[in-house]
């Protein structure tokens, strides 16, 4: 998408310095809902809308939760077995929907033949007009599920599909645009993609979401996608399946694997993972991170492993541990996992 012009970037600018969010609240337009329903917090954000403007990346915190050109925000579940047990994608406002999308298989688009999916990027997609503008779009829709049809009025908070997998898509997700007069907008920031500069940055700016949205948001500077246990060497694409999740084990088990995927790492930080057995033996590998902020969504698995002492694995816990370091700060514990073997 071209950049705003200075015309269009002034006018944004004075739209959001000019109206409260007491103006902005009506039932056709600002504040949005989420456009996501996740129980126990099953759902992450794994992406930003990229502002910065050149090749870098900038979240509207001045993170890095982003890639080049990204447009939207991305709403994740764990893994496709979630996916499959049906996550509500709602819409985030009254409406009504002028266009959508439907038939599109849901498949790792890793997997595909390059440029099988021109046109189509968007997968399963539902387009809604909430007036004066603003419109909504919900891409990567699982096939099969959408509940709405061209031409439906629907209210706030209304199921129009499921979060699948379906188009440009690698891991089972919903991709959120928002657009007010065709122009991307950032429901965090409330400026258009790429008008927004280092001033402005704050994980406290929530600008276009409505109050019970602001209640379930938190900003993450890393997103652990997954992590878990398992008796053989997993691979990304099993990860991404739900495989490799085990909370028991047999003694008998050949191998012990504890994994970590994540999303959002950049040069320099550290990625630890710990593994540690009932009987105090254990250890940990340090994994640090070498790639630029531009090349991609920069997911990236790691795990570690121990070879069965003897005929059987001693019984008892095992604890595998995620710990976070970013250049500058102090490490942080981002996950844990118990396993039994008996």
């Amino acid at each position: 998408m071209p950049h705003p012009s200075g015309h269009l970037r002034t006018l944004f600018l004075t739209v959001f310095a000019t109206l409260s969010l007491g103006g902005l609240a009506k039932a056709d337009g600002p504040p949005f809902d989420l456009p996501v329903d996740c129980p126990d917090n099953t759902c992450d954000i794994v992406h930003y809308v990229d502002h910065d403007p050149g090749p870098e990346i900038r979240d509207y915190a001045c993170g890095t939760t982003t890639y080049d050109g990204h447009r939207g925000t991305d709403f994740s579940v764990p893994d496709e077995a979630t996916m499959l047990e049906g996550i509500s994608v709602r819409s985030v406002a009254d409406g009504t929907v002028v266009a959508l999308r439907e038939g599109v298989e849901d498949i790792d688009s890793g997997r595909l033949a390059k440029n099988s999916l021109d046109g189509i990027e968007c997968g399963n997609g539902v387009l809604i007009d909430h007036s004066d503008g603003w419109q909504s779009q919900y891409c990567h829709l699982r096939r099969g599920s959408i509940a709405v049809k061209k031409g439906d009025r629907v209210t706030r908070g209304q199921m129009i599909a499921e979060i699948g997998m379906s188009g440009q898509a690698t891991f089972p997700h919903l991709h959120f645009n928002l657009r007010k007069d065709g122009q991307l907008v950032d429901p965090f920031s409330g400026s258009a993609m790429g008008s927004s500069d280092r001033s402005q940055c704050s994980t406290d700016q929530a600008v276009l979401w409505s109050s019970s949205a602001r209640a379930q948001l938190t900003y993450h500077d890393i997103t652990l996608y997954g992590h878990g246990f398992s008796m053989a060497r997993p691979n990304a694409s099993d990860i991404k399946r739900g495989y490799g999740k085990e909370t028991e084990l047999p003694r008998t088990s050949p191998g012990l694997y504890f994994w970590a995927y994540l999303i959002g790492a950049n040069n320099g930080d550290v990625i630890r993972l710990s593994l540690q057995t009932p009987t105090g033996k254990g250890g940990h590998r340090d994994f640090v991170i070498d790639q630029p902020n531009d090349q991609g969504p920069r997911a990236k698995w790691f795990y570690i492993n121990m070879d069965r002492p003897g005929a059987a694995w001693p019984s008892g816990n095992y604890t595998g541990e995620v710990i976070f370091t970013r250049p500058g700060k102090q490490p942080r514990t981002i996950g844990q996992t118990d396993l039994t073997i008996r």
